[in-house]
């Protein structure tokens, strides 16, 4: 590593120090953030320069190389954001002359509709997983409690015994940025989750809430794969990933008329824009049945 490439990979290094500690962004964003500038950093090499030269269409070029290697506009758009406030970063620590971002506006983040499973499809999928054994009980406690949390995997496989009160119907998430909500519990889920416990009998308050045979977190990874597993024993063509539940949570709740900025604070949305777009999935559906049925559609 030459002299540049050290100083470049110091940069990184204070300003992933910065972003972990004063910007409270998550660790997965954290890593991303590395992750995006690992790649800029050898794009920049490439071109025999560091982020303290890069020029406006440095960027540019970049996120059009992104863009043509078929990266995702939601990927982009992170990776703009991650390089504008690095650059910002290095402008306000003294660190670079100029922000090279300044002048650039964000590429347009395309809004994607996510996929939904129907309620049959997730009613089909719960009813597959068996509660004769601890193993099928701690999975229906899992994909109970996401369904009736509307909570990200993440945070649910970080949620601790203490997090959860039987007694008041809720749970406590821990999500995006050190932020905390409160969420109710349904009848089915929190039957779940005491069946689940009731096989742990003596957890201790900061165990897992859902937790492996061996008492330990579960992964994303896991909970795909056991995701998958169950889906093909429902006979589901399509098996769901752990955030759809999320989706579904949002958008069954919104067909059955739910306020919208209710389900943004359950969902913990920072902006209420985000949740609506689970709104334009409702009116997706809607148009479906107005072409089906109108006799002049």
């Amino acid at each position: 590593m030459d002299g540049a490439e050290r100083i470049a990979d110091g940069e990184r290094r204070e300003f992933l120090r910065w972003v972990e500690a004063e910007a409270c962004l998550s660790r997965n964003t954290v890593a991303a953030y590395r992750r995006d500038l690992e790649d800029y950093a050898r794009f920049l090499a490439a071109r025999r320069r560091g982020p303290r030269r890069a020029r406006p269409h440095d960027v540019v070029e970049y996120l059009a190389r992104l863009r043509a290697l078929g990266r995702a506009e939601a990927t982009i758009a992170r990776r703009f954001a991650c390089l504008r406030s690095f650059h910002r970063f290095l402008a306000a620590e003294g660190l670079a002359g100029a922000d090279p971002t300044s002048t650039l506006e964000a590429p347009r983040k395309w809004r994607t509709l996510p996929r939904v499973p129907s309620r049959e499809q997730v009613e089909a999928l719960l009813a597959a997983v068996p509660a004769d054994a601890p193993r099928g009980r701690r999975d229906r406690a899992l994909f109970e409690a996401l369904y009736a949390t509307g909570a990200r995997v993440g945070e649910l496989c970080g949620a601790r015994v203490r997090d959860y009160h039987d007694e008041l119907g809720l749970l406590k998430l821990h999500g995006k940025g050190s932020k905390e909500r409160l969420v109710p519990v349904g009848r089915a889920a929190r039957d779940a989750i005491r069946a689940h416990l009731a096989d742990r009998s003596g957890a201790a308050a900061d165990a897992p809430l859902v937790a492996s045979l061996r008492g330990r977190p579960l992964t994303r990874d896991r909970v795909l794969r056991m995701l998958q597993g169950y889906a093909a024993a429902a006979g589901l063509k399509e098996a769901p990933s752990p955030h759809s539940f999320r989706h579904a949570f949002a958008t069954h709740l919104l067909e059955g008329r739910a306020d919208v900025r209710a389900v943004q604070e359950l969902l913990g949305h920072a902006s209420v824009a985000t949740t609506q777009l689970y709104t334009h999935v409702e009116q997706d559906r809607l148009k479906g049945v107005h072409a089906r049925y109108h006799p002049r559609a």
